[in-house]
């Protein structure tokens, strides 16, 4: 299993991860399709190829993910997943 698999079952592990940081989230947003863009300050918006868009903050100064921002990047990636499946 490659290091991008791990980090994606690490992020939908029950419960969620305490340590899951705002580094390995990049790594999974990507793996699913997602951009990142960040004008300055720690507001983030990920864009899918698909258009689908959601924005998060990062944290600071740990960089460690609070269990709403692991929800909400869960609830993206099911959105695309979704929307690619043509489910609604």
């Amino acid at each position: 299993m490659s290091k991008k698999d791990k980090l994606f079952a690490r992020l939908y592990r029950v419960p969620p991860p305490k340590d899951f940081g705002w580094d390995d989230l990049i790594t999974v947003m990507r793996r699913e399709g997602f951009l990142e863009n960040c004008d300055g300050g720690s507001h983030y918006i990920f864009e899918h190829e698909s258009g689908f868009r959601f924005s998060m903050s990062k944290t600071h100064p740990s960089g460690i993910l609070k269990r709403y921002q692991i929800e909400n990047a869960k609830s993206a990636i099911k959105a695309v997943q979704s929307a690619s499946e043509g489910t609604p």
